[in-house]
């Protein structure tokens, strides 16, 4: 018995050694990060993540002007927090931990539409374009269809919306969006499922974009395909297997994303 408990003992020990060495290495490895030459700095962090921020605010909240102001107010929460940054994450983790945060609290008052509503308001009457040069009357087309992608996702409650623009624009996993959202993994995985199925099947019906073969009849319809603007997703489906439809549409539509 007096060997045994001694096993046990020395086991306890080599345990506890193994944990603190572990902890040590980690914090070595923190500190090495911290200390790199090619740490990126604050205008390298800002071209990579600053248009991503601004977009998911853009997504967001239908108000333009509020949408920038959040996205704005949320860099600066991240700029002026960056020395703070430990490594204990990925920085893009960490970025879009504080974003989610400053942009969710900003669109708590954005409305949340039935697909139903939805789908009537689109419905209710072909638009004429204010304009008669090509050119004008292209960009306001995409101008247009962007501000439908965002209503469009005001079906979703104003958590789902941020989990599924996160996973859709930004390519975050569902176990990323767990760490920023504070939430199991699992619970994450099927909230984002459920709203990629509520969005895919209004799209299917509604949008031309989405589904050129579809039953849209929204009143921007006409525009769209008289500018072949579905030609272009059509084209992106030849070449990438898995399309993230609202992030391809940032590029497509040639949004102006920016923070200043």
């Amino acid at each position: 018995m007096l060997n045994i408990a001694r096993f046990g003992h020395r086991l306890m020990e080599a345990r506890m050694l193994r944990g603190i060495k572990r902890r040590a290495e980690n914090w070595r490895y923190v500190e090495l990060t911290m200390k790199q030459t090619d740490f990126p700095t604050k205008g390298e962090i800002t071209k990579e993540y600053g248009g991503l921020v601004s977009a998911i605010s853009h997504r967001m909240i239908q108000n333009p002007e509020i949408a920038k102001d959040a996205a704005q107010e949320a860099w600066m929460e991240i700029l002026k927090s960056l020395e703070t940054f430990k490594g204990e994450s990925k920085i893009s983790t960490w970025i879009y931990t504080i974003a989610s945060r400053v942009i969710l609290k900003q669109a708590k008052n954005e409305k949340v539409y039935s697909t139903r509503y939805l789908s009537e308001y689109f419905r209710n009457g072909e638009r004429e374009s204010p304009f008669e040069q090509e050119v004008d009357k292209k960009r306001w087309v995409k101008e247009m269809c962007d501000k439908c992608l965002t209503g469009i996702l005001h079906c979703l409650s104003n958590r789902d919306r941020l989990l599924y623009v996160l996973y859709d624009i930004a390519g975050l996993s569902c176990r990323e969006l767990s760490m920023i959202m504070d939430d199991q993994e699992s619970t994450v995985r099927k909230r984002v499922s459920r709203s990629r199925k509520k969005l895919h099947s209004f799209l299917n019906e509604e949008c031309a974009l989405f589904k050129p073969d579809g039953n849209c009849s929204c009143r921007m319809k006409k525009h769209v395909v008289g500018i072949d603007l579905p030609s272009e997703y059509q084209k992106l489906e030849k070449t990438v297997k898995d399309i993230h439809f609202f992030r391809e549409s940032r590029q497509i539509l040639a949004i102006k994303e920016h923070l200043a």
